[in-house]
């Protein structure tokens, strides 16, 4: 068993592409197929920058808000469209029994907060790490650090868990945490192996036994 585990948020602890499709659904004009698939290759799961995300949807749809009221509406508004997957919760407040357990995530505090409490997750997770709130921003190794201050322990005796092979699983395992990466894209062929792959988050239950 670990003696901390950190967790990434979004696309790690639920599915951060249905919640961006129903957000479409419910925010975008007659929505068809390729819409949606245009949708999530420029989004590109969260990696592309708000406002140029915003400038194209304008564009796309002739949108009469401007990109920068979009941009700035968009985090919380997917935040509402966030659902829980099956044993998630679950896993995490027996996970939360036998150890330490955070967040380390990227956004805005409001709207990642916003999303563990859709989860269930906000009064299971020991402690919180968000860049919105901190000025610090993964891959930055400092956040990682901070974590690892909270849990008093040292690095090596550590989890973290994420999607993102770049933002995520590199950083930490350069700082010497064991790694898990949640599977949800291909592995850069040019990263060196996580430690683990998780097909679903209650694979974490084999990897902590």
């Amino acid at each position: 068993m670990f003696r901390a585990v950190f967790l990434d948020l979004d696309d790690t602890l639920f599915d951060r592409t249905a919640a961006v499709r129903r957000w479409a659904a419910a925010t975008l004009p007659a929505l068809d197929e390729a819409d949606e698939h245009w949708l999530l290759a420029c989004d590109a799961r969260g990696r592309r920058p708000r406002l140029e995300l915003a400038t194209d949807l304008v564009a796309r749809f002739a949108l009469t808000a401007r990109p920068e009221e979009i941009a700035s509406a968009f985090p919380l508004q997917l935040a509402s469209h966030v659902e829980r997957e099956p044993g998630v919760r679950e896993h995490i407040a027996r996970l939360a029994i036998q150890t330490r357990v955070a967040v380390v995530t990227n956004g805005s505090g409001a709207a990642q907060r916003m999303k563990l409490r859709r989860l269930g997750l906000d009064q299971l997770v020991h402690a919180v790490f968000i860049s919105g709130e901190l000025g610090i921003a993964k891959p930055a190794p400092e956040i990682f650090r901070n974590a690892l201050r909270w849990s008093g322990q040292a690095a090596a005796d550590c989890l973290f868990v994420g999607d993102d092979p770049v933002n995520d699983i590199a950083p930490a395992a350069a700082l010497g945490l064991v790694t898990a990466w949640r599977e949800r894209d291909a592995w850069p062929s040019q990263l060196a192996p996580p430690t683990h792959r998780l097909a679903s988050i209650e694979a974490l239950a084999q990897v902590c036994a």
